[in-house]
């Protein structure tokens, strides 16, 4: 039922979004800084604290899972958070990045710039305590085609 209201919500949202590129004289789209739908997986699945309690094996860089087994394969997560991805129809970008204080939370924007280059902005913001934790951060997004670029943009404030 969960995955059916996800597919359903995430089909109106990227359809407003998509519609929302306007065309120019030369009838190209302007796909420029359009926003793209994503969820994550504390907010599909309730899994809490994810940034400290979901683990992959990177290192200030991304991967993109595409199926279930690579997911099963790749992600640690605690055993009261069971998670069976749709990923027949989304993609997790999901990546670790190394800071030097303590996070207070990580903010996320997902669009596109060119209709081809899909951007995740990561941002980090960060507090005064000493704690210096290696940061899970992730999305979940509509599929990526072949011909689709992914960048992911970390800052840390």
């Amino acid at each position: 039922m969960k995955k059916l209201i996800l597919s359903s919500v995430m089909a109106i949202v990227c359809n407003t979004f998509l519609l929302t590129c306007s065309r120019d004289d030369n009838n190209s789209i302007d796909c420029n800084g359009t926003q793209l739908p994503f969820t994550s997986i504390e907010t599909y699945f309730g899994c809490p604290n994810t940034k400290y309690n979901m683990d992959i094996d990177l290192n200030n860089t991304y991967t993109i899972i595409r199926n279930q087994a690579q997911f099963d394969q790749l992600v640690t997560i605690p055993g009261d958070c069971p998670i069976n991805l749709d990923l027949t129809n989304y993609d997790l970008i999901i990546g670790k990045k190394s800071v030097t204080n303590g996070n207070q939370s990580i903010d996320y924007e997902y669009f596109t710039n060119d209709c081809q280059t899909l951007i995740l902005k990561v941002t980090f913001n960060q507090d005064e305590t000493l704690f210096a934790p290696n940061l899970t951060y992730h999305a979940l997004v509509p599929k990526i085609s072949e011909n689709e670029i992914v960048q992911v943009e970390t800052i840390v404030n």
